[in-house]
This record gives C-alpha cells, structure tokens and sequence, in this order.
C-alpha cells in the first residue's frame, strides 16, 4: 500500500488534480467557517457574492479561449497560441473596469464603503484570474499534474493564511477578507507566468483564428461558470445576505464532488480529443460511465458527513444550512458527471452542443431559482440549482447521443473511476 501511494506521488498523474481539488475545497471548509465566525452570515453572503463574480467576469471576457487553446495544446505546440491569448487577455482590463463600475453603483451599494471599493478591486482586475486560467488549461493538456496541482492550491493557501492572520488580529471584515481574495489571485498569476515559461514578446498565433476557435466554447463556458457560480450573486438580492451565507455554507460542501469530476475530466481529455471514430465513442461512453460511478460514490458520504459537521465547524447559527447542504449534494451527482460530459464533447471540438446545453440548463436553473428562493429561501435556491443539474446532465447526454442504458454504470465502473484518477489514460 505505502509503495502504491509512492507511486502515485511520483508520477504525474490525473490523481494530482484531483488531490488539487480536494485540498482547494479542504481549504475552502477551513476558511468558510472562519470567515463566517469573524464577519456573520451577512459578510459571508458578501464576500460569496463578490468571488462569485471575481470568478464569472474573467469566464465571461474570456470568449473560451482557454478551452481552445487546452484543445490546441493537446495535439500542438501551443506557445505562439498561448502568447497571443495572454495579450488578448490584457486588453479584457478596459471592460473588466466597466463591469466594476457598474457593479459599484448597483448590486455592491448596500455594502459599507470599503468593501465596495475591495468587491470592484475584485472584478476589475479580473485579467489576474484570466491568466492563470490560460496557463492552467496548457499545463492540464500536457499532463504537466503536478504543476496544476501546485497552480490550484496556490490561491486557496495564501487566502487562508491571510484570513486566519486577520481573525487573530481581530481585523476581519468583508473589505479585508475580499483584499486577501486578491492578494492571492495574484499570486496564482505570477505562479501560472513561471510555470509556463512563454515570453511576452515573440513569435504569436492570428487573434482572429483564437477567437474564432475560442467562441464555439464561449457560450459554453460562461453558462458552466454561470451554473456554479451566479446562483451565489442572484441570491443575495432575492433572499438576503443571511441566506444567502447559509446558502454559501452549503455550496462549500457540496462542491467537493466536483474536484473528482475535473480530475476524471482532465483524465480522458487528451485521449478522447487524440482518437477518432469507433476509438472515441468508446472513450466518451466510458468516460461518462466513470463520472456517474464517482458523484455516486463520493455524494451520499459527505451528505452524512455535513450532517454532523456543519453545525460543529460553522457554528450553531449555520445549523439551517445542514437541509440547504443535502439538497445540493443531491444536485452534485449530476455536477460530477457534467463536468466529464462536458470534457468529452470539448475534446471533441463540440462547442456548439457544449453551449446550447448550457444555456438551457442555466435559463431553467434561473427561472426556477426567481420563484423557488423567495418562496423557501436558501433550500429554493439549492433546489434550483439541483434542477439545473440535472436538466443539464440530459442535455449533455442528448448532445452525446448516448442513452441512459448505454450510460448506467455497471460495478467494473466503479473501479475504472478509481483507476483513472491514479494512473490516467494515455
């Protein structure tokens, strides 16, 4: 057994990102209660909020570049592509801003001045994030793990270090909470930068073939990052800052599933966008397979384990957030296998099903969260997001033509899901 685990820490395995994932969201658990604690349900509903939005703008003026170029660089030497990416994503500052200001004036009102201007801070240098996701989506396609495994953890850490320091101070607040956000967004930027060593000035690829190949998965990419994360900025206007920090608390814990599905995802990337044909099918079924066995085998655990947790870590004010936290573990099943879904028809070049499904899932999941989250506050919105899920997990599944006997995971699945994440496929 020890001998296994050596092996798995040596090789460069998709079990690295996995790890990776597991140790953002370990840390996430570490800080959301401390955060919580030091600033109430009302500054964590905040603080959710504004990272929410850090993450969707820079998606948003993205275009999908960085999955086209995670495409390109699974089959190509992807440094010219990557240069020009990292240029394009400079000039995203100019409407970055834009968004800021408007958000300054509108949905960041309510909070106390300094917050407001740290929450703009966020978005507006939002490019930050950009980078590092360029670089992220290169290193994936290389199979360079264990870079992604450091270039994942890297803002988590810094952010906890620097609330637990602002707690201990007794200096925490949404503003400085939202500052440590920052300084560790940062800081992944410049990891991303030496990590992959590509100079600014050189040789570069066309911006208009980039972003021709960038808008298939545009859509795509911003419905993705939508489903995950606007929930958490629509529902502090329509259930308030507490719920919508109980609501947080239960997102924190559902999302732990989904490290295992980027794991598998990143896994069979390279090799479904390699094969072709009869090869390929075979992969994408597989693939699927894998990540239904996987939310199945990691979902139903943690629900138990949230039971008991919750009120524990969080404190006995977030106990309500316990049935908020079930319902959405009951969504991340499907999450887990989105996510593979999602990596099978994006190495397969199709973006355009990738984007029509997004879209229809998160229209549904909006209009849902409108009419359930006023009605039953934070169990509506986590029951929302479970349909949204859901309705997209059909979508998927329908874009890859697979039906649901070709997809029901059989018990050898549960062992390829284990497998993969260890070894890969190659």
């Amino acid at each position: 057994m020890i001998a296994q685990l050596r092996a798995i820490v040596r090789a460069d395995s998709p079990s690295h990102i996995a790890i990776g994932r597991l140790g953002v969201s370990a840390l996430g658990l570490l800080s959301a209660p401390i955060v919580a604690r030091a600033i109430g349900p009302s500054g964590r509903g905040e603080t959710a909020a504004t990272i929410a939005l850090a993450y969707i703008v820079p998606v948003l003026l993205g275009m999908g570049v960085p999955l086209e170029l995670r495409r390109l660089a699974a089959t190509t030497d992807v440094t010219a592509a990557l240069r020009a990416a990292r240029r394009l994503g400079l000039l995203t500052i100019l409407p970055a801003t834009a968004v800021a200001v408007a958000l300054y004036a509108s949905l960041f009102s309510d909070f106390g001045q300094a917050a407001r201007l740290v929450a703009s801070l966020n978005v507006a240098l939002c490019p930050l994030m950009l980078s590092w996701t360029l670089d992220l989506s290169v290193l994936v396609a290389r199979g360079r793990f264990r870079n992604v495994l450091v270039l994942q953890l890297t803002q988590p850490s810094i952010y906890l270090l620097a609330i637990v320091v602002l707690w201990v101070t007794h200096t925490a607040s949404t503003a400085t909470v939202l500052a440590s956000n920052l300084v560790g967004t940062a800081a992944t930027c410049i990891a991303g930068l030496f990590m992959t060593r590509v100079k600014f000035r050189g040789e570069r690829s066309s911006y208009g073939s980039l972003l021709r190949g960038g808008v298939k998965f545009a859509g795509s990419s911003v419905s993705e990052i939508a489903s995950n994360k606007l929930d958490q900025v629509l529902v502090l206007p329509l259930i308030g800052s507490v719920g919508a920090g109980l609501y947080a608390v239960a997102v924190t814990v559902a999302s732990v599933p989904l490290a295992f599905g980027q794991a598998l995802g990143a896994s069979y990337f390279t090799p479904i966008a390699r094969a072709s044909g009869t090869e390929r099918r075979e992969l994408q079924t597989r693939s699927v397979r894998a990540g239904i066995a996987m939310g199945l085998m990691t979902c139903p655990p943690l629900g138990l384990i949230a039971w008991v947790g919750i009120p524990v870590v969080f404190g006995k004010e977030f106990t309500s957030a316990v049935p908020v936290a079930g319902i959405c573990l009951a969504g991340s099943v499907a999450l887990v296998t989105n996510f593979v879904c999602s990596m099978a028809l994006a190495a397969s070049g199709q973006g355009v099903r990738m984007t029509v499904s997004q879209v229809t899932a998160l229209a549904v999941a909006i209009g849902a969260l409108l009419v359930l989250g006023p009605a039953w506050g934070a169990k509506g919105a986590a029951t929302a997001s479970s349909i949204g899920y859901f309705v997209l997990m059909s979508m998927l599944l329908l874009s890859l033509r697979m039906s649901p006997l070709a997809i029901a995971p059989r018990p050898r699945d549960f062992k390829e899901a284990i497998r993969q994440l260890v070894r890969g496929e190659r």
